[in-house]
């Protein structure tokens, strides 16, 4: 079995998939993406700040921010595959409101940082 087996179980179909273009899929393999860049760009922060406590405290947040949503993306799979296969709507677009501002303020940070860096 594979790592990816191991880790997500839920992944690996014996019968036909709910979701019949695969959107919940995509959808959640979009999130990780997005939480891997931001942690990339949480972590090159991390690195650059040198010492600087708002940058390392900004780096850190987006660390965490990032580690928090690759949790919340594979739940998030999880609990829509059961809505689809249930009958039931989506849930809300609330968590991409959340995730757009977070990007922002993390893209602040970085912006400010790299700006005020002596060379």
């Amino acid at each position: 079995m594979t790592l990816t087996g191991r880790l997500l179980p839920h992944r690996r179909r014996k019968d036909p998939a709910v979701d019949v273009g695969l959107q919940a899929e995509r959808t959640a393999m979009a999130w990780q993406r997005t939480a891997l860049g931001v942690g990339g760009v949480s972590a090159l922060l991390l690195h650059l700040a040198a010492g600087r406590f708002p940058a390392a405290v900004a780096g850190l947040a987006g660390l965490s921010a990032s580690l928090l949503l690759l949790l919340l993306s594979e739940q998030r799979y999880v609990r829509l595959v059961k809505k689809v296969a249930a009958g039931e709507p989506p849930p809300a677009p609330g968590l991409v409101r959340l995730l757009a501002a977070g990007v922002v303020i993390l893209a602040v940070s970085a912006l400010a940082l790299l700006l005020l860096t002596d060379a």
